[in-house]
């Protein structure tokens, strides 16, 4: 059997989402491969990624508006009017990549990709299975609407509950959890990690905004460098080369001491396990990340889809501290480190929200169609 993990590089979730199904198959013989279902279309490549970001840099507010009231038109709708010029590019472009890598079975993230794969199963195009996965604490376009699939994987009860209350079939559902890579469920060594950071032992706060490095790091490290006592700030800017010299010129002029600062990084479950509390986005994979991890987790708000819908998961749970401020960010800070009872507690709720067995039971139902 061949699999095709289907993904798509808008930030790094995604991608790192098929990535981890992608090396799961490898570790249990599973012949595997993954495409960007733009790589061969640069025009959607650029309107689903870098359009997109500048989008929300100018008029953050306004996309957001229109994101929730779609969403929310589109839970209720059979059609894809919210994704309709997607589902007809992704048609030409699957034709391609099924082509290309004849697979049996598809996994993919991408709901459009999902609605694409219906109607070429309902005109006799293709035969391929495939499995389509909720890769967020909310139900995007259309995807109640989705019948082709041999099941949708969804991240939690919460979240299955949506789709069925709007049509979609209860047997088809699996709540195996958001796949992340097994090396976050691994033990490190933090010996290692510190000498390759050339860097001393110590307690950390690890800073960390996604792989496309939105929200004002330097902002972050001027506040709070010399408010944080015996802490060091490892802050990780992703892919956002400007802020990562903003703060490389400020570190400089100001002779800062307590500051490691850092581009995209390829090694965040070591991040992560070094540091004692995260400053983070609300992507799903940060989330997850840092819960595998059992590390304390401030969420950064965000008035943008899905992560919107992921700190209304959150908030439904009591599982992290929220903040829209740097004072609100002192706050919380000043909560995790005394360790009260409540933040305990919190911790617990927040630990709960990985589920460990997630890739090992995907792997099984794909396992399950091998001839």
């Amino acid at each position: 059997m061949k699999v095709l993990c289907l993904g798509l590089k808008v930030g790094a979730g995604l991608e790192s989402i098929c990535n981890a199904v992608k090396e799961a198959c490898k570790a249990n013989n599973i012949e595997v491969e993954y495409a960007d279902i733009y790589a061969e279309n640069e025009k959607m490549a650029k309107a689903s990624s870098e359009n997109y970001y500048k989008l929300v840099k100018k008029i953050p507010h306004i996309v957001a508006f229109g994101q929730k009231l779609s969403m929310g038109i589109a839970l209720r709708s059979k059609g894809y009017f919210f994704c309709k010029s997607y589902v007809k590019t992704s048609k030409v472009e699957l034709l391609k990549l099924l082509e290309k890598y004849k697979p049996d079975f598809i996994y993919t993230p991408l709901v459009w990709a999902g609605n694409a794969l219906d109607e070429l199963i309902e005109e006799g195009k293709t035969s391929v299975k495939y499995i389509y996965q909720l890769s967020d604490f909310c139900v995007p376009y259309y995807a109640q609407n989705l019948r082709k699939c041999e099941y949708i994987i969804s991240p939690c009860q919460y979240v299955s509950d949506i789709m069925i209350k709007h049509g979609f079939p209860k047997e088809k559902l699996l709540n195996y959890g958001i796949p992340i890579n097994s090396k976050f469920f691994l033990p490190f060594n933090r010996e290692e990690v510190l000498k390759n950071m050339n860097t001393k032992d110590g307690k950390f706060i690890l800073v960390t905004n996604g792989g496309a490095g939105f929200a004002n790091n330097l902002k972050i490290v001027k506040y709070f460098h010399d408010k944080i006592g015996d802490y060091s700030l490892i802050v990780v800017n992703g892919r956002n080369a400007e802020s990562k010299q903003q703060i490389d010129d400020y570190i400089k002029q100001n002779n800062i001491k307590n500051v490691i600062n850092l581009g995209f990084a390829t090694n965040m479950h070591e991040l992560i396990k070094l540091s004692d509390i995260v400053i983070g986005k609300t992507g799903s994979s940060s989330i997850l990340e840092t819960s595998a991890c059992g590390v304390k987790f401030i969420a950064l708000d965000n008035f943008l889809v899905p992560e919107y819908f992921n700190i209304k998961y959150l908030k439904t749970l009591n599982a992290v501290k929220i903040v829209s401020t740097t004072k609100q960010m002192e706050k919380a800070l000043n909560f995790y480190i005394q360790n009260s009872q409540e933040a305990q507690k919190m911790q617990q709720n927040f630990k709960n929200i990985c589920k460990p067995d997630c890739l090992n039971n995907i792997i099984k139902t794909i396992a399950s169609y091998e001839k």
